[in-house]
């Protein structure tokens, strides 16, 4: 149990506490100033040539997710970390002394631990999302054209969440337990320590639960913001880019918001005991979501929701931006097919 193998570490100093914030706040503000050049070029540069392959939507979406998971990163530490229990279980972690200790532990150094893990995941699992994604969309709009636009985009996405995971879910199991501390030395070992202790089931832990959490996020995420954007003008033009860019964030809030429970229970999945033993089966993770409750109560199935909702924000505005811009641009008209939505 992370619990029992955490080392004590010394609370760190205002100075560089403050310099993890600085470095992502002005990580963030450079992309987002680019962003605006990016949409000039997109708008104006034609796609082939040298440079070809590397207007690929899918790669520059991948790019732009992954440059905004880089400067939040120490958000998702801090989420992790509120989502993991000290002590022993019973009546005492529902207490405000239990939730106390959480918060103490999640503001000590590193905060970048297992972010390689994470970058690992966060391009291919965009791409792989984003490539089934197109496909199906495609292939509904050209099968039943009648669908609502919206209900194509959902499956759509419902789908390529789906095929994604299947990288992303080895990639959050190794992450997770770096950012908890359970292992601090090198992504190789990490690797080795897992497969040791649990062979290969030992990266697919929490997986049910990551679906579970996943699958409705992203169908939140999109209907949320379809719904809010309504008929009005989208970032294929380069003078939309910060609404699309507001509504993403706010879509990507809610869906967070709702769905924390099931990230919890992927957290606390990964860690692999409870207790200092395993009370759910190794079929399904989300077992273990009535024993959160039970233990910890409401506060703790909603446990790190605040930093949750501030990262899945940051991402869903970068996401979307790409999306309108990258994903979907209209295309050639085709007898018999929709272009663009």
């Amino acid at each position: 149990n992370f619990v029992h193998k955490a080392r004590v570490q010394r609370i760190v100093g205002p100075p560089f506490r403050m310099a993890v914030p600085r470095a992502s706040a002005l990580m963030l503000v450079l992309l987002w100033a680019s962003g605006t050049d990016c949409a000039a070029v997109a708008a104006k540069a034609p796609v082939g040539g040298a440079l070809g392959k590397l207007d690929s939507p899918y790669l520059r979406g991948g790019l732009w997710q992954a440059t905004a998971l880089l400067a939040t990163y120490p958000i998702d530490t801090l989420k992790t970390r509120l989502q993991i229990p000290f002590g022993a279980p019973g009546e005492y972690q529902r207490s405000a002394g239990a939730f106390a200790v959480r918060r103490v532990n999640a503001l000590q150094a590193p905060f970048w631990s297992g972010v390689g893990a994470s970058l690992l995941s966060q391009v291919p699992s965009m791409a792989i999302m984003a490539t089934t994604f197109g496909a199906c969309r495609s292939m509904l709009e050209e099968k039943a054209p009648k669908m609502d636009a919206l209900q194509v985009d959902i499956l759509s996405i419902m789908a390529g969440t789906g095929v994604a995971s299947l990288w992303s879910a080895p990639c959050e199991a190794v992450k997770c337990t770096f950012q908890s501390g359970m292992y601090t030395s090198s992504l190789k070992s990490a690797v080795r320590a897992i497969h040791k202790e649990r062979g290969n089931y030992g990266f697919l832990q929490g997986y049910t639960a990551q679906v579970a959490r996943d699958l409705p996020f992203f169908s939140i995420m999109f209907a949320s913001y379809e719904l809010m954007r309504g008929e009005g003008p989208s970032g294929s033009s380069p003078d939309h880019w910060k609404q699309d860019a507001a509504l993403g964030g706010a879509a990507g809030a809610v869906a967070a918001l709702v769905t924390t429970p099931f990230d919890v229970a992927r957290t606390q999945a990964t860690m692999r005991t409870w207790g200092g033993k395993a009370v759910w089966r190794e079929a399904n993770s989300l077992t273990l979501l009535p024993h959160i409750l039970k233990e910890q109560g409401v506060r703790g199935v909603m446990a790190g929701a605040v930093p949750r909702v501030g990262h899945a924000a940051i991402g869903a505005a970068f996401f979307f931006m790409a999306f309108e811009r990258y994903f979907d641009k209209p295309a050639p008209p085709t007898k018999g097919k929709k272009g663009g939505k």
